[in-house]
């Protein structure tokens, strides 16, 4: 007995010996090739902490499938500009295929921004988003040869007083160029077109809860309500704005932009749809569209 059982134990440190690939002393020898990858990103201003989304191109297809890693990061801050925060999100590009879509968590700020509100034209020359690398389903992983850098301008969702997300709640934030001079207003309707949601605080946000549980209205019944705005004071130029939509729960951020035409009549305007769907548990879910 004492023989075999001193075998077994003799056998399992060989096969245990037998494979080092994954210890420390590992060295990838894989045989690697130049590979030129494009990035392109769906916005040039980007949110801190919030989803975006991107589009990774290959020089041409490979025959088997491709995830490609692209990270952000983000040294935007105030005193610690050095300290970068980053993130990363994957593509997968089909094998035959050339292209494919990913979205990543976008990093956070390194260190609280001390100028208080970022402006409209945010904070740029401190954040990028690159592809960091391809990993093939079988086959040795190429280099990245040529990896677009996509510069980012970084700006901020909201006001403080939007903060508190309501679970059941769309939160809504409009922001745009200029709001010394420029005063929007912004107003939710239902199917019938009664305004349901107003926001005309004359500050530099408008924001407001879609189907927040202590309107008097809630829950709002399932259907199409449409988001406007009104260019209550603007000056004579062009305005770009945005509109934010903070879904409850998952935290996904959409975003509708928009331009308010210079010499824009005091009318309200349409920009974007709000599509409330709830299911047999009594789930609430928001599809959001631009108008």
């Amino acid at each position: 007995m004492k023989k075999l059982i001193l075998l077994f134990i003799t056998t399992v440190f060989i096969l245990a010996c037998e494979n080092d690939d994954y210890s420390i002393e590992y060295i990838d020898d894989e045989v690697k090739q130049d590979f030129a990858v494009t990035l392109t990103m769906m916005r040039d201003r980007v949110v801190p902490e919030t989803y975006v989304n991107f589009t990774v191109n290959i020089e041409s297809a490979l025959s088997v499938d491709a995830v490609v890693t692209v990270a952000n990061i983000n040294d935007c801050g105030n005193p610690l500009s050095h300290l970068a925060e980053s993130t990363t999100g994957t593509a997968t590009i089909k094998a035959g295929e050339t292209s494919g879509t990913g979205s990543l968590f976008a990093s956070a700020m390194n260190a609280e921004y001390s100028g208080g509100n970022i402006a409209w034209d945010g904070l740029s020359d401190c954040a990028t988003f690159k592809v960091t690398g391809i990993a093939l389903s079988e086959g040795d992983d190429p280099y990245v040869s040529s990896a677009t850098s996509v510069g980012q301008t970084i700006t901020q969702v909201n006001a403080d007083y939007m903060v508190d997300a309501d679970d059941d709640a769309v939160m809504i934030s409009m922001d745009w160029k200029n709001p010394s001079v420029n005063d929007f207003d912004m107003f939710v309707s239902n199917a019938e077109g009664d305004l349901i949601e107003t926001a005309e605080s004359g500050s530099r946000f408008e924001g407001d809860y879609f189907d927040n549980d202590t309107d008097t209205y809630y829950p709002a019944p399932d259907g199409v309500y449409t988001v406007w705005y009104v260019p209550f004071d603007q000056e004579a130029a062009d305005v770009p704005a945005e509109v934010y939509f903070t879904h409850p729960v998952t935290g996904k951020v959409d975003v509708v932009s928009f331009v308010c035409p210079a010499g824009a009549p005091l009318a309200y305007t349409p920009v974007a749809t709000i599509t409330k769907t709830t299911d047999e548990d009594g789930d609430m879910s928001y599809e959001i569209a631009a108008y």
